[in-house]
């Protein structure tokens, strides 16, 4: 509870060391995030101001409360938030690469001049310490620039601070340090913003967009800064000659004794620079992202190398944000069009930037936030839009997680209350789950706050692919995309899709092969190359997503099919059917972590070329393990239950005269919710039915599952 408690102080100081996460152990593959968990209430709350978190997992927030900013903090460890207090009028809160908290606010005097305070939350520590006075100076205090963060603090991980600001003068001045208990410099000014541009009707004042400051591992402090000129008339026509930009970079070499560079043109921020996104590289130097092209300055390097394209952009009134892991892989997350939230990855392994994905549709651009978790995903959460009839019914406040660059099927965290608004941010607890506390606002109730994060992943459920528990039918589009059916059918908003993949591609829904407790997928390309894709829980790969390739040509097999387990290891496995001989194969698990091997071929089968269709039914009866269903050519449909040394018992006619009419045909696990394995069919007239199991091995008589306007959009079902 977040009671503002008078004797309480964010100056009041208490370290303690955290110790490090858990090691995997034996298993090469973390388990995946879990769900999110039912949201709690922050009484009190009101609007969410900022959200950070240390290394330690500290988080520290600031929030709206009884009409003014207080700060709290909830330590590491714990579960719940400790008494707020207020915070310093125009405070804002700051992570830096040591893993430290700072809290930067500027207290006025009557001279005009103003003292720069910063208290700072340790990277292991659990409350702010006193605040300590960085130097004295001037800020612009003029309205054109109330959308720009004025002051930010970079440091490194060792320590090395560096603080950067434009004062009244419209000057930018620049202290540092070189470790958090050395003195700071004094103030260097070193740049300054043009004069207004006058024209004969119209005044051009120069508006500040950026101010980014960044120190690398070396030491070497790094600014980029600029706006351009607006017309502050009273609605004359503006003049176009009088748009300018000035943008500069700035650098301090960390070698003793060096000096400051010239403010210098930087051509890689294109010629209309706003929004720029500045860090520290992971492997020392610095990159950045300008309108959508990223690029490097290495260690060292006298130049920024050759820019390349991200496919992902700011932000309205803010950067996009760039998340770098140790390895030096690289996230972009930001917008990929109008109202289109979206991310790209860009691994060190390849050096190029994948194919950006899209997040959502009707996203605010200024509510995406962004958190990294050890375990190398990436978690994103927005504020979007949700129509009836073409107007607007509630604005949510939705959650989504990217690993590999794959984003997972987005979490409404929200109370889904008609007219509701809702908006927050997220940041990682000490144990490396995202936790997200939004604010959300509806006609006729007071605005309340919230907190969730991520429960324990249990095993995956068969053919669970929206990560809740139930199974879910996936296939491929008519359209290049690969499709997630999480829900109704005859709403098509609940259909989750990934491109663009080839129509004609097929997909093999399969179990957990590397271990993460989240299904992964068996693909065949046209041409034939079999891939195994382990996408992030709760989503779907693209083309060009991490894989393992299987076959080169697994052509000659005219069906691939999994029914989970087949030898009763705990792992899923797969069958293949040879098209000329129809003799069936079994290709089971390896049992390794990670590597998603498979042992040779082991021939279970011969001849089965009277079955026009084979089908992994998933385990019908209970037992633990994969059974398999196959339609002759007279329309029998013949059970063969699975035997724990990897084949198959003799067959047990399911229907008679069935099926002649369907196209597809689906071992599609519990969609009912029963806890029994289902059967799922299309048939010719796009209309899908379902037979739903009972547990022994039979199935009830079909019915209508599905509206045949929707599923003959499906190129093929899996």
């Amino acid at each position: 509870m977040l009671a503002l408690g008078a004797a309480t102080s964010y100056a009041q100081a208490a370290t303690a060391t955290v110790p490090a996460l858990p090691a995997a152990g034996a298993t090469a593959v973390p388990v995946g995030l879990g769900p999110w968990a039912a949201p709690k209430e922050l009484p009190g709350v009101t609007a969410v101001v900022d959200l950070k978190s240390t290394r330690g997992g500290t988080l520290a927030g600031l929030f709206t409360q009884d009409g003014r900013t207080v700060l709290a903090v909830r330590p590491a460890g714990s579960t719940t938030w400790g008494p707020a207090a207020p915070a310093p009028g125009g405070a804002t809160l700051q992570r830096t690469d040591d893993g430290a908290l700072s809290l930067l606010s500027w207290t006025a005097a009557d001279d005009g001049q103003r003292t720069l305070k910063l208290s700072s939350l340790a990277p292991d520590g659990t409350a702010f310490g006193p605040a300590e006075d960085v130097t004295t100076g001037t800020l612009a205090g003029d309205r054109a620039h109330r959308r720009t963060q004025l002051t930010t603090l970079a440091a490194n991980s060792k320590g090395h601070q560096a603080v950067a600001w434009m004062d009244q003068e419209h000057r930018l001045t620049v202290v540092e340090r070189p470790g958090p208990n050395a003195d700071w410099s004094a103030p260097r000014t070193l740049d300054r913003l043009p004069d207004p541009i006058v024209r004969d009707d119209n005044v051009y004042q120069y508006v500040l967009w950026d101010l980014r400051v960044a120190v690398d591992e070396a030491g070497t402090v790094g600014v980029i800064w600029g706006g351009n000129s607006h017309y502050t008339g009273d609605g004359v026509d503006p003049d176009p000659s009088a748009y300018k930009w000035h943008y500069k970079y700035l650098e301090k070499s960390a070698a003793a004794g060096s000096s400051w560079t010239a403010p210098r043109d930087l051509p890689l921020l294109g010629e209309r620079p706003k929004q720029v996104a500045l860090a520290a590289h992971p492997r020392g130097g610095f990159h950045l992202l300008s309108g959508g092209a990223y690029a490097r300055k290495a260690a060292g390097a006298a130049e920024w190398g050759q820019p390349e394209q991200a496919g992902v952009g700011a932000r309205q009134y803010a950067p996009a944000e760039l998340l770098t892991a140790p390895n030096g892989d690289v996230t972009a997350v930001g917008m990929t069009g109008s109202g289109t939230a979206g991310v790209a990855t860009r691994p060190a392994s390849r050096g190029s930037w994948g194919a950006a994905r899209k997040l959502a549709s009707y996203v605010d651009a200024d509510s995406l936030s962004a958190a990294a978790t050890p375990n190398g995903a990436v978690v994103v959460t927005y504020t979007q839009k949700r129509f009836e009839l073409g107007r607007t019914v509630r604005e949510d406040f939705v959650a989504q997680t990217v690993e590999d660059g794959d984003p997972a099927k987005p979490r409404t965290l929200s109370a889904q209350l008609r007219d509701a608004r809702s908006a927050g941010l997220v940041a990682a607890d000490a144990q490396g789950r995202p936790v997200a506390v939004w604010a959300q606002s509806a006609p006729g109730a007071a605005p309340a706050a919230y907190t969730a994060t991520t429960g324990t992943r249990a095993k995956p459920k068969w053919h669970d692919y929206a990560d809740d528990a139930r199974a879910d039918v996936v296939g491929l589009s008519l359209s290049d995309s690969m499709k997630l059916y999480t829900g109704d059918a005859t709403n098509p908003t609940t259909t989750f899709y990934a491109s663009p993949w080839d129509e004609k591609t097929r997909v093999v829904p399969f179990g957990d092969a590397d271990g993460d407790r989240c299904n992964d997928l068996i693909v065949r390309l046209p041409g034939g190359e079999a891939r195994l894709y382990t996408p992030v829980c709760g989503g779907l790969p693209a083309p060009d997503s991490p894989h393992q390739r299987l076959a080169r040509d697994w052509s000659r097999y005219d069906t691939l099919l999994a029914s989970g387990d087949q030898t009763g290891d705990g792992r899923p496995d797969l069958l293949a059917r040879d098209k000329a001989t129809g003799d069936v194969y079994l290709y089971a698990h390896d049992g390794t972590d990670g590597a998603g091997a498979f042992k040779p071929r082991v021939k279970i089968r011969s001849s089965w070329t009277g079955y026009k269709r084979v089908i992994g039914a998933g385990d019908l009866n209970g037992d633990g393990l994969g059974d398999v269903l196959a339609l002759d050519k007279s329309g029998d449909l013949w059970r063969y239950d699975g035997l724990r040394t990897g084949k198959l018992k003799d067959r047990v006619r399911v229907f008679k005269d069935w099926g002649g009419s369907y196209k597809d045909v689906v071992g599609a696990g519990d969609v009912n919710g029963d806890g029994k394995h289902d059967l799922v069919s299309r048939d010719t007239g796009d209309r899908l039915w379902l037979n739903a199991g009972n547990g022994t091995g039979t199935f009830a008589n079909r019915v209508a599952f599905g509206d045949a306007a929707y599923w003959k959009q499906w190129a093929s079902l899996g």
